[in-house]
């Protein structure tokens, strides 16, 4: 994997394990299941793999960005298990409760990366399906792929130096 990657953006694949453990670690402790990671690629579009992202900025010595890329169903999972509503649409609520945990993961991603002194932007959410996230354009983000009691879901990260 490291020289598949190192080629494209060796600083994207230095996020990968604090990234993969924080969302494990989030995703246990905040829902409940632990996602199991099914897959590992480097992405060669911009299109996320599902409907509802939440997208993260990174800035500092490194720059870059985070997605939590998820269906609509584990997003209405996400609510109902964060905050105990159900719903079958895709609402301003559902919307919160992923911003809240994309934001927990990067942070704890960041917590584990302190000598990158980075820091994250308010997670912003994008409906819809064939939605396209730039990284820059010298970086080939990583897809991770997770699949959870809730459903399957990916963070891609793709991160550039300073």
């Amino acid at each position: 994997m490291t020289s598949t990657i190192a080629g494209k953006s060796e600083l994207t694949a230095e996020f990968v394990n604090p990234i993969i453990s924080s969302t494990i670690s989030v995703f246990d402790m905040m829902l409940g299941c632990t996602p199991k990671r099914t897959g590992l690629s480097l992405k060669s579009d911009h299109i996320p793999q599902h409907e509802l992202s939440a997208v993260i900025g990174i800035s500092g010595k490194a720059a870059g960005t985070l997605v939590l890329s998820l269906s609509k169903s584990v997003g209405i999972g996400i609510l109902d298990r964060l905050l105990g509503i159900t719903t079958d649409e895709l609402n301003d609520e559902v919307c919160d409760a992923v911003c809240e945990l994309a934001n927990m993961i990067a942070g704890s991603a960041k917590a584990q990366l302190e000598h990158l002194e980075a820091s994250i932007s308010i997670p912003n959410i994008i409906t819809g399906v064939g939605h396209a996230v730039h990284y820059p354009s010298n970086v080939s983000p990583i897809c991770i792929a997770f699949d959870s009691e809730i459903g399957t879901f990916t963070i891609e990260a793709g991160f550039s130096d300073r």
